[in-house]
């Protein structure tokens, strides 16, 4: 037999060679074992264990997770492997969902039938779910780093930004939530969140998305300002009661599930590193609400951008990372022992970009801390630098790194989250970046309330936020409706869409969105047009009550006071408008003010009309910002007058 054995291999190394193509030949015959190790090695869905490829013939196989037929679509492969070789998955690694095998390719054919080896799953650990089971699913980014300094950081942040919501789109992600530095604040935050807002305006993407604030949003200008304008620009929703809570953390609830997000905040330095990065008041906002919802059959995800000294996911060991939350100070202490405490929880970070294929992205430190989930970077995954021991920003600027950008889709099931990390880029999933946590809710019992019929995805712990859907009205225009009445509502709501600069709301934004989107091909066009009206109604509502005064105190004595206005898509002319005397104020400079919809512009520059910009650029926000205003629609609002003076 073994004559025969080589007889044939002879035969067919001559048959290769004559045809001029090199290639590996494949036997059934290989073999795949697959030892699973771990606290959870008898639990389904983890894939923690190790690998070992033997009985085939010299050279290099590829590794795959695989259903019935062939490798699974839209994955990496698991590793490169030779006979006699191994590859071991890490704690909490998971096995997919519609994964029931393991193969070994020896080229391009990645079919079952043909792969050099073949390891069924076990039935008791395959992950039980389908993808299409999932209660909800996610898309969770960090570090989008926004660059409106000609990007001079980062090269391909937006680029990187659009595929990342590309990305979102074709998953049909519920929502997105991101990890912090949303944006670069290299020039001052107003610019880059406008080019932030503009950029998922102009997306496919019609879900929800809910921001953290990072370190870089406290970068460059003052504090208090840099807070309120995160508040104003982001996920908070920018109403009138949010800017005057003037708080940049928040808690949401997913409406099915009454699972729970907090999205914590970055307060005081650029450089964690150096102080105390958390008020008491927010510390004890977080343990609250914790001790409110913990062990109440419900997920509980934490949303904090900055990772600790030499703890948890990110940097648990190695410490490439320099300024992490430094263990020196109080607040890092409380806040690693509350997380201690309250162990079954997921913590979801960012901060160092460090790349998915390092393997940094998951810790429990040994289960004496919660879940933490470490996210690497949508606009610039880090490289690690062993010889200097610490982090390369190459892929920031470099062409050869111009498609890695990376992020989380998240799959939360009954009992159970898969987080698949992906490159956006290319919308493929890497399987050593996956990882399974048991999920804090043992049953799930769906309400009749659905994210269609849903003003939002999420309802806050911010009053105005949480709307209900507004009923079916009984009147005449949601009756008879034809494809013209549909498509004329739409032509209505895409000019709406275009002249509205939606700083503020992304969530009514996003509504008036995903209506114009699916109407057209609703079998229902009653309802269609319904939904369509009443988004429309919502987002024209929202922005009329952004009509505000903005007032000038002229401190210069210019003879004439002009205000230019802006945003990414629009101002006022190359000077501005002039602005209208009111009075003079007790110190005798003139008042001055003009009307606007601060959702159409969000900055402003004033001056004496000729072509020099006498002022700084502003951003324009709120009750707690340097900017101040009148409601129009408020009359007991009080009378706000801008206070800084240009000497």
């Amino acid at each position: 037999m073994k004559r025969l054995f080589k007889t044939i291999s002879v035969f067919l190394s001559i048959l290769i060679t004559l045809s001029g193509v090199t290639l590996i030949p494949v036997f059934s015959a290989g073999k795949l074992s697959y030892t699973f190790t771990g606290d959870e090695k008898n639990k389904a869905g983890y894939a923690e264990g190790k690998i070992t490829l033997s009985s085939v013939p010299d050279g290099e196989y590829t590794l795959y997770w695989a259903d019935s037929e062939k490798a699974l679509d839209g994955f990496y492969p698991i590793a490169k492997i030779k006979n006699g070789g191994t590859f071991s998955f890490k704690d909490h690694n998971a096995i997919p969902a519609g994964a029931s095998k393991l193969i070994a390719c020896a080229g391009k054919d990645t079919s079952v039938k043909n792969a050099a080896a073949i390891y069924d799953i076990p039935a008791a650990k395959r992950l039980k779910y389908k993808s299409s089971d999932a209660n909800y699913t996610f898309m969770n980014y960090s570090d989008i780093h926004i660059d409106q300094a000609s990007n001079q950081y980062y090269k391909y942040s937006e680029l990187h930004f659009k595929k990342a919501l590309e990305t979102a789109a074709k998953r049909k992600a519920d929502f997105i939530v991101t990890a912090g530095d949303n944006i670069t604040n290299a020039e001052g935050p107003g610019k880059e969140f406008n080019k932030y807002q503009t950029i998922l305006a102009d997306s496919d993407y019609t879900g929800y998305v809910y921001e953290a604030s990072g370190n870089h949003e406290l970068k460059k200008g003052d504090r208090k300002d840099l807070l309120s304008t995160f508040i104003t620009a982001t996920g908070l929703d920018g109403k009138k009661d949010t800017i005057k809570r003037n708080k940049p953390y928040y808690s949401v609830t997913e409406p099915k599930t009454g699972d729970l997000f907090i999205f914590m905040a970055l307060e005081f330095l650029f450089s964690p590193y150096e102080g105390d990065e958390f008020t008491n008041e927010q510390l004890d906002w977080f343990e609250n609400l914790l001790k409110e919802n913990y062990k109440k059959n419900k997920n509980i995800f934490l949303i904090q951008h900055a990772l600790i000294e030499g703890y948890g996911a990110g940097d648990d060991e190695d410490n490439f990372y320099t300024v992490p939350l430094s263990t020196k100070y109080k607040t890092t202490i409380r806040f690693r022992d509350i997380i201690e405490k309250y162990k079954n929880i997921t913590w979801i970070s960012g901060h160092t970009h460090i790349a998915l294929k390092y393997g940094y992205n998951y810790s429990n430190m040994n289960d004496f801390s919660c879940n933490m989930i470490h996210d690497s970077s949508v606009c610039c995954p880090t490289l690690l630098n062993y010889n200097s021991h610490n982090l390369s920003y190459a892929a920031a600027s470099d062409e050869e790194y111009k498609d890695l950008t990376e992020g989380y889709y998240v799959q939360v099931f009954d009992d159970a989250s898969i987080y698949y990390g992906e490159n956006l880029y290319h919308n493929k999933i890497h399987p050593s970046a996956t990882y399974i946590i048991n999920g804090g809710r043992t049953s799930f019992k769906q309400t009749t309330e659905t994210i269609s019929e849903s003003k939002n995805v999420f309802n806050t712990d911010i009053d105005s936020f949480g709307k209900t859907y507004i009923s079916n009205p009984k009147s005449l225009f949601c009756t008879n409706v034809t494809s013209d009445d549909i498509k004329a509502m739409c032509d209505k709501a895409k000019t709406l869409l275009d002249e509205t600069y939606c700083f503020s709301s992304y969530n009514d934004y996003a509504d008036l969105k995903r209506a114009v989107k699916t109407a057209p091909a609703a079998d229902n066009k009653n309802e269609a047009y319904r939904q369509l009206c009443e988004a429309y109604k919502r987002l024209n509502e929202y922005t009329e009550a952004g009509n505000i005064t903005l007032y000038f105190t002229n401190t210069n004595e210019w003879k004439d006071v002009y205000a230019k206005l802006f945003s990414d898509k629009f101002n006022n002319g190359n000077k501005g408008e002039k602005m209208t005397f009111v009075k003079k104020d007790i110190d005798g400079y003139g008042v001055y003010k003009i009307d606007f919809n601060f959702h159409k512009y969000n900055q402003v520059v004033f001056s004496d009309g000729t072509d020099k910009e006498i002022s700084e650029t502003q951003t324009i926000s709120g009750d707690n910002n340097k900017l101040y205003y009148l409601n129009n629609n408020d009359p007991f609002a009080p009378y706000y007058v801008y206070l800084k003076n240009y000497e």
